[in-house]
């Protein structure tokens, strides 16, 4: 008969069971949390990597079609370009720039909103796919993951010596926009990841967490980051000076305490940083070397120029240099521990030239030091040359170069270098020099640029002056003026001046005209004499008379100007146009330029030199 014994402890067999259930359990959900972990790990992981393929799959494509342009442009000779597939490849480039290039609500253009777009669509793809929702920890992770992905992004987009430069033509300083627009959201990313970090750890209960000492670097790490947003929305117009200085300390105090923040290896976010932290490190040490072997023997010469310019001819002059790209200037006597961006106007082989409007800050100041010691000989050195600027010379039959104020500085440098590399001898391209300024005494900053630009049988000079007064002068030696484009000017943080326009300046109506003369310069329907003509010029020095004949007052109608261009020019002829001023004037020329691109027509380049540092 089977046995009825039973077990001499409480619960017998069953007690054991129990527990053993409940540590088999225990390990069980132990080890789908620890996997639960792993996948979460991996799948940030994999954000982070699809986010850095993402982006370089958009270099490569905007890689592509610069390339695939510069070579079309430069060696596709006439039969290829009128093949069936060459065609049809240039009418669908052409339908699609003209959609892109218009300007959009906050953008420069419709291109620049739909990268933003891209840009900004992919960083919410990928924080929202494959993420664990069931935690604030998990969705909080995410998002410091793409925080710090973004923080590698941004500082590719702020190096000076980019390789977007050559690969894209893109310098940094047109990458600033989307270096900003990246900027902000990365704020916003380390922002919500730091609120939900902080509230999982209240809800458990875990606040002392928040007092070990890798937290307090991440502390540390995001109030460097308020400061720089505040600097960013109230300082920046106001002293761009100390705001750069500012963004320059605390980025350096937030990459360290992102180090401290996750210093261990195996997580891999110190990879990135230290990544992060050795781009902006070595570019920084390229530019100091840059400034110590450029301050060898090297001195500045400061002209003072009415109406607050001021000439820097600089005693050596980097070999890479070309004129219209911009450089840093460093000069301790005024700004010890700052450099400043210019434009390059000329160069020769043992010197450049820029001219600089005063503003405030570093440019007030040397003003001020260029008219108390004028000629006056200091200590200098530049970091440079900066920008990419296209060789006009060879992509264009018609080159439209348009400014206002102090943008001429780019505007004088690009034409002048056509006219010294081009023989007199070659019939293209011809050159329609626009410059548009508020004082008539402001022309004396390029005065012997113009007089260079002059004597060339390819350059047409048109020359504004919107404080101009004919009132007094006879009306039949001079020309009529422009239909007037009424713009307002904002002025702001830029490497060159914009018109200082008068918003409520009365102008005297005067008959149209054609906006482009036949002859080579305006200046041959002036009278060469003003005195013989009692033509009264108001605030006009003597030495700067012989140029002025050629002012005509208000502002050009710069629609009609490049319509014109457009019209003459034939189907297969290549017009670019340059410009570089105030938004206002960069807006017109944009959207006047980018109406004229068509499928049937001539090919149309649009090069806007207007940015902000």
């Amino acid at each position: 008969m089977p046995s009825n014994s039973t077990s001499p402890y409480p619960g017998g067999n069953n007690g054991t069971s129990i527990v053993n259930a409940t540590e088999i359990a225990a390990q069980a959900a132990q080890a789908a949390q620890m996997a639960a972990r792993l996948r979460q790990h991996i799948g940030n992981h994999d954000s982070v990597k699809r986010f850095a393929a993402a982006m370089a799959g958009v270099i490569i494509l905007f890689s592509i079609f610069h390339w695939s342009r510069f070579l079309y442009g430069r060696y596709a000779s006439r039969r290829m370009r009128n093949s069936w597939p060459l065609k049809a490849q240039v009418s669908v480039a052409r339908m699609v720039r003209h959609v892109l290039t218009h300007r959009a609500p906050g953008f420069a253009s419709t291109g620049h909103a739909l990268l933003f777009m891209v840009y900004l669509g992919i960083n919410i793809t990928l924080t929202v796919t494959n993420i664990d929702w069931s935690t604030l920890f998990g969705i909080g992770k995410r998002l410091g993951w793409m925080a710090i992905a973004n923080v590698a992004f941004i500082t590719f987009l702020a190096l000076k010596n980019t390789p977007l430069a050559f690969l894209t033509a893109y310098s940094y300083e047109r990458l600033n926009p989307l270096h900003q627009a990246a900027g902000y959201i990365t704020i916003i990313y380390i922002f919500l990841h730091a609120t939900m970090q902080c509230v999982q750890f209240t809800r458990l209960h875990l606040n002392e967490f928040l007092l070990e000492m890798e937290q307090i670097h991440a502390i540390t790490a995001a109030s460097a980051l308020l400061v720089m947003l505040v600097f960013a929305v109230l300082v920046k117009r106001m002293r761009y000076e100390v705001f750069y200085l500012s963004h320059i300390s605390m980025y350096i105090i937030f990459i360290i305490n992102m180090a401290f923040h996750q210093p261990i290896v195996a997580n891999k976010v110190i990879i990135i940083t230290v990544v992060a932290g050795s781009m902006w490190s070595l570019d920084r040490l390229l530019r100091a070397w840059r400034l110590l072997w450029y301050g060898y023997g090297n001195r500045a010469t400061l002209v003072p120029l009415p109406h607050g310019g001021t000439r820097i001819v600089l005693h050596r002059a980097p070999t890479r240099a070309i004129p219209g790209n911009h450089c840093f200037v460093w000069i301790p006597e005024i700004r010890a521990f700052e450099a400043h961006p210019f434009t390059i106007v000329s160069k020769s082989p043992s010197s450049i030239e820029l001219v600089v409007a005063a503003y405030d800050g570093f440019t007030d100041d040397l003003h001020n030091f260029a008219v108390k010691h004028p000629d006056a000989s200091l200590r200098a050195s530049f970091d440079g040359p900066y920008g990419t600027v296209p060789n006009f010379a060879k992509c264009a039959d018609k080159v439209m170069l348009i400014a206002g104020g102090s943008g001429a500085s780019f505007t004088f440098g690009v034409a002048l270098n056509m006219v010294r590399e081009l023989s007199d001898n070659l019939p293209k391209p011809k050159i329609d020099f626009i410059w548009t300024v508020r004082e008539p005494e402001i022309f004396q900053w390029f005065s012997k640029e113009l007089k260079e630009l002059k004597e060339s049988p390819r350059v047409n000079i048109i020359l504004h002056s919107t404080r101009m007064n004919f009132d007094r002068s006879p009306q039949s030696p001079m020309l009529p003026a422009m239909s007037p484009i009424t713009y307002e000017d904002k002025p702001e943080f830029t490497n060159h001046s914009p018109i200082d326009d008068e918003k409520h300046h009365v102008i005297h109506p005067s008959p149209p005209h054609s906006p482009l003369s036949t002859s080579n310069s305006r200046f041959d329907n002036f009278p060469h004499d003003v005195e013989k003509h009692s033509t009264s010029m108001t605030n006009t020095t003597h030495e700067w008379d012989s140029t002025l004949h050629g002012v005509l007052p208000r502002r050009p109608d710069i629609e009609t100007l490049i319509k014109n261009v457009v019209a003459s020019a034939g189907d297969d002829e290549r017009i670019a146009i340059a410009a570089c001023g105030p938004d206002s004037l960069m807006w017109e020329v944009r959207r006047t330029a980018t109406n004229a691109i068509k499928v049937k027509g001539p090919s149309i380049e649009l090069h806007c030199e207007q940015f902000g540092w």
